[in-house]
C-alpha cells in the first residue's frame, strides 16, 4: 500500500506562486509526482484547489492589467483581442454567404463606413472588414491616379478621408472604453443603441 501524498501550508503556498506560471504538469513535476496525484490532491485538499485557482487569476490580473493599457493607448490588435475573447465578437463568417457589394460612385470613405456599420451590426467578420477597406483603399488610389486632380487635390482628398476615418476610430474607441467602465457587453446594445 503507497503512502498518501499530503501537501504543508509552505508547498500550498509554493503551488499558489507557481500556478502562475506553470501547467499542472509542470507544478506536479517540480513537487515530483504525477500530474494524476497533483488532481487528486487538488480534489482531496480545497486549499491546494484554491491556492492554485488564485495564483492563476492573480496571473491573468496581471495580463489583462497589461492588456487594458495597450487598449487605452489605441492598440489596434490589442483592441481586436479584447473584443473577441471578452466582448463575443468572431473573426468567423457569418454564414456560407459571399459578400455582395457595389462600390458604385461611393467614395472610399462611404465604403469605409458602410463597411464599418455592417461588423457593428454582426454580418461581416474582421478579416472581411480589412479585406473591404483594402479593396476601397485601391479604388481611391485607382480613381485618383486616373483622374485629372492635381497632385495637391489629391494629397487633400486623401489627409481629409485619413482624418474622418480616424475620427471613427476614436469614436470607436471611446465607445470600447464605455462598454468597459460600465461593464455593457456590445451584444446588450439593441438597435436604437441603447442598454
Amino acid at each position: 500500500m503507497s503512502k498518501k501524498i499530503t501537501m504543508d501550508e509552505a508547498q500550498i503556498a509554493q503551488v499558489e506562486a507557481l500556478s502562475a506560471y506553470l501547467s499542472i504538469e509542470q507544478i506536479a513535476n517540480y513537487f515530483g509526482f504525477s500530474e494524476d496525484t497533483f488532481y487528486e490532491l487538488k480534489k482531496r485538499d480545497p486549499r491546494i484547489l484554491r491556492a492554485y485557482k488564485k495564483g492563476k487569476a492573480k496571473a491573468i490580473g496581471i495580463v489583462a492589467s497589461k492588456l487594458m493599457k495597450l487598449i487605452d493607448q489605441g492598440d489596434v490588435t490589442a483592441i481586436i483581442f479584447y473584443l473577441k475573447t471578452q466582448g463575443g465578437w468572431s473573426t468567423d463568417s457569418k454564414g456560407t454567404n459571399i459578400i455582395k457589394i457595389s462600390f458604385g460612385n461611393r467614395t472610399a470613405t462611404e465604403i469605409i463606413n458602410s463597411t464599418l456599420t455592417a461588423l457593428e451590426e454582426g454580418k461581416i467578420s474582421v478579416p472581411e472588414v480589412q479585406q473591404l477597406t483594402s479593396l476601397a483603399l485601391a479604388k481611391m488610389n485607382i480613381e485618383n491616379n486616373g483622374s485629372g486632380d492635381d497632385k495637391a487635390v489629391y494629397q487633400q482628398r486623401s489627409r481629409e478621408e485619413a482624418l474622418e476615418f480616424a475620427a471613427k476610430i476614436k469614436e470607436a474607441r471611446e465607445n470600447i472604453k464605455f462598454f468597459n467602465e460600465n461593464n455593457i457587453k456590445p451584444e446588450t446594445i439593441n438597435k436604437s443603441g441603447n442598454a
